[in-house]
């Protein structure tokens, strides 16, 4: 015992342990997924695995890109022959990073987006950890000659906060999307503009331009939500704490912007140019996803504790389960009167915070249902902010604002129990363990849904025989469905699929989808009649990858297959049939 005390006083031995715990936590409290990373992917709603199978191309098209031709990153192999599509969506940069090596050593798509997803848990943890270490040792320390006694509880009171953080509903709630995992790069953030303050140099500005640009090359909400925390921060900073303000603050504050600036713009250019040319935001409508009170009260179905109660709280297909948790809030509450009644007032920043993301979350109206009809007769302050912030008006799920939420009481949650432990020393672990495990206890979602997909080797060989093809050739999987968003769920398997042969896609999935697509998917229902296959040809079109399985009549469609002079037979993988475009000779 005596041993592990003294490895435990080191903080890096500290540091290393309590990443581990998050770790072993991350494991658990998602099976059996760690269980079945190589062959199944989570399927977590009633929209399947639309989100999943498409972020799964988004890194693996970047993995081949960045090592390929990282000059044109941007330039997707989907809805061919559309120019950079992917800006389309979201990028997930930095999960694309740590994918890349993942999947180059086990050539698995699927592994290796699990293992990113894993990932995100112990690092979210950590570094909301690190941030309330910090946050207990510059902003809320006690009135007291002897903090170091008071404060040797932080340790554990902030691993509560990583806990709180990386682990709740929200969190859990958005496992198809993950780029809502990647908000590791907040708490980091501001822990450098807290730094930053105290010691304007070029040290802690650096840092703070390269998690600023982290977060936002992993998620355009996250950099928008970011930015309203930072500028809380500094407005809560200089007005509690009357910093003097000297030449170095704005020398290196510019420089930190200039550095976030060359970091994000060349991965921001082709989203504007995106918008400059289809106007895509135009149509987009916050409402739609935005928080609705009883979203506060759902949890995920998953999740074991609460899933069935909290069942009639969720609006399907609007908002998010978002219950913050009882223990979490009774902790909060708890840290939110310690500071209190300490007279200090290092509250004021993490309940700002937290009612800023409560209240952003909503949207520009109340809403209380899938209506869009409002509750009040006048608008929320949402409103008002998108009329100066035009970036409001194009985000079409408000509800994810919450995230500052979760990151302002995980802060009053850690001193809460930090206080409870000072005035119980001789119960401090065991304080600290009952405080871990009811959170873990509520946020816990395991056994998690998963769906078994065809990865690695047990793909269909139909695709590592087109890999094998002249680059540059386009493909098309058939049938396309219908024009609309719905539709196009069941078919975002295609997407996926051309991550293993490379070639250009005609097919595709994303967050916007360019109208001249869907003028082409409607012109193509018809497939296999003699229009509609003339028009993929003319659209490109060299290889097509029939789904016959996806036809009422296989019989029927083969007659109208060879009736396509135009056409032929290369080889039937199952269920999979390929055909070509004949060469103009033939």
């Amino acid at each position: 015992m005596e041993r592990i005390r003294n490895f435990l006083a080191r903080p890096y031995a500290l540091h290393l342990t309590i990443l581990v715990l998050y770790s072993l936590l991350a494991l658990v409290m998602t099976l059996p997924l760690a269980l079945h990373m190589s062959d199944h992917l989570l399927n977590t709603d009633s929209n399947a695995l639309n989100d999943t199978y498409f972020s799964v191309w988004i890194f693996g098209w970047q993995a081949h890109q960045l090592i390929a031709d990282p000059l044109n990153l941007f330039q997707g192999n989907i809805f061919y022959p559309f120019q950079n599509t992917l800006a389309f969506s979201e990028i997930i940069l930095p999960g694309a990073l740590f994918y890349l090596p993942i999947e180059y050593a086990t050539n698995n798509p699927v592994f290796a987006y699990n293992f990113v997803l894993l990932l995100t848990f112990p690092l979210n943890a950590f570094a909301m950890y690190l941030y309330a270490l910090d946050w207990f040792a510059r902003d809320a320390r006690p009135p007291t000659n002897h903090v170091n006694l008071a404060f040797r509880f932080s340790p554990l009171a902030s691993f509560l906060a990583g806990l709180i953080f990386a682990f709740c509903t929200y969190k859990m709630g958005e496992l198809r999307h993950i780029q809502l995992l990647f908000a590791m790069f907040m708490p980091l953030t501001l822990l450098y503009v807290g730094k930053f303050l105290r010691a304007p140099n070029f040290h802690n500005a650096f840092l703070t331009a390269l998690f600023f640009a982290l977060n936002a090359l992993s998620s355009l909400y996250y950099a928008v939500f970011l930015a309203f925390a930072i500028a809380l921060y500094l407005a809560v900073e200089f007005l509690t704490r009357r910093f003097h303000i000297t030449r170095a603050h704005f020398l290196y504050g510019a420089l930190a912007v200039g550095i976030a600036a060359i970091f994000v713009m060349p991965f921001l250019l082709p989203f504007l140019r995106l918008e400059r040319e289809y106007n895509f935001s135009q149509g987009r409508d916050p409402r739609i996803f935005s928080a609705r009170p009883q979203s506060f009260l759902a949890t995920p179905t998953s999740q074991w504790l609460y899933g069935d109660l909290t069942r009639r709280f969720l609006v399907a297909g609007r908002g998010q389960p978002l219950f913050p948790g009882l223990v979490a809030l009774s902790l909060g509450a708890l840290g939110w009167f310690a500071l209190v009644r300490a007279r200090s007032r290092a509250w004021i920043f993490p309940v700002l915070l937290g009612l800023m993301g409560f209240v952003l979350s909503f949207g520009p109206e109340l809403l209380l249902g899938r209506v869009l009809s409002p509750a009040l007769p006048f608008p929320l302050p949402y409103y008002f902010l998108s009329l100066v912030i035009t970036p409001l008006k194009s985000l079409n799920a408000p509800s994810r604002f919450v995230v500052l939420s979760m990151l302002g009481l995980s802060l009053l949650a850690a001193y809460g129990v930090w206080w409870l432990m000072e005035r119980a020393p001789r119960w401090k672990y065991a304080i600290a363990f009952v405080c871990a495990a009811l959170i873990v206890l509520e946020y816990t979602a395991a056994p998690l849904r998963l769906e078994p997909v065809a990865a690695g080797s047990a793909i269909s060989p139909v695709y590592k025989f087109l890999a094998q093809q002249p680059r540059g050739q386009a493909v098309v999987e058939l049938p396309m469905g219908a024009p609309t968003f719905a539709d196009q769920d069941r078919y975002v398997e295609y997407t996926y699929n051309s991550l293993y042969h490379g070639l250009p896609l005609v097919n595709g999935y994303s967050t916007f989808i360019p109208p001249d697509y869907y003028k082409l998917v409607k012109q193509v229902r018809n497939f296999p009649e003699w229009n509609a296959a003339k028009r993929l040809q003319k659209w490109g079109v060299r290889w097509f990858v029939i789904h016959a399985d996806r036809y009422p009549d296989q019989d029927k469609l083969r007659a109208q297959l060879a009736a396509l002079r135009f056409i032929e037979p290369v080889q039937e993988f199952g269920d999979i049939w390929l055909y070509r475009v004949k060469k103009p000779s033939q």
